[in-house]
């Protein structure tokens, strides 16, 4: 029959195997938003929220990789060192939703579509990416194109290969705002998900430390 120390380290194995997971799906989606930025011909516009974004990811894997390696071997100092990696993690979570802000980040998005856009009236084609993802069309609509330019053919929703009879009526400005503000307010929920998670890692990382300090104290007596 298994003793309650066994049943620990496979509980902090399963844990930590789920947490490299989390970490990589994390790391997967910022190396992803990274490059879609910059096929977008938005260098200039990358903060460095996504790198943060891929060091935590990088910091949750290290401490998934100690975290089943402590538990497999049962060692209390491997243990110790991904707790503090978890420690660690929770003061970059709380630390990144005190700076959280809805307001410096739609005025981000805002110098981006308008430096895009600007771009579009000196070299047409630089808004065709942007218009084809979000679906809309020129910078607060599709009139920005009449008086200057012939709206092109991202502005028009396409099925087989036939455009529609109308382009978007939401402008880019808009749209991309909108869906940039969602991906926000996403970050920051699973922010606090993460700090729950990691919570519940560092109860278990102190149990199981505290179940293989007491094994050696019986064999004391």
């Amino acid at each position: 029959m298994p003793t309650l120390q066994v049943c620990l380290q496979w509980t902090a194995v399963v844990f930590n195997t789920f947490t490299l997971i989390i970490g990589s799906l994390a790391a997967l989606a910022g190396v992803y938003e990274l490059i879609y930025k910059l096929d977008e011909g938005s260098a200039t516009h990358i903060d460095f929220e996504k790198i943060r974004q891929l060091t935590m990811a990088g910091t949750l894997i290290l401490a998934a990789v100690i975290g089943c390696s402590g538990a497999f071997l049962g060692s209390i100092k491997v243990l110790v060192v991904h707790l503090v990696f978890l420690v660690c993690l929770i003061g970059a979570h709380i630390y990144r939703l005190m700076h959280y802000n809805e307001a410096r980040h739609v005025n981000t998005t805002e110098e981006f579509v308008m430096g895009i856009w600007l771009k579009e009236l000196s070299h047409s084609g630089a808004m065709h990416q942007l218009e084809q993802r979000y679906e809309c069309c020129g910078n607060k609509g599709f009139s920005d194109y009449t008086s200057t330019m012939r709206a092109p053919q991202s502005c028009f929703h396409t099925v087989d290969g036939v455009h529609a009879l109308y382009p978007y009526t939401e402008g880019c400005m808009s749209a991309v705002k909108r869906a940039h503000l969602s991906i926000y307010r996403f970050e920051k929920w699973v922010h606090c998900g993460l700090i729950g998670y990691e919570i519940i890692g560092i109860i278990l990382g102190i149990t199981l430390c505290c179940q293989l300090t007491n094994k050696p104290r019986r064999y004391t007596y």
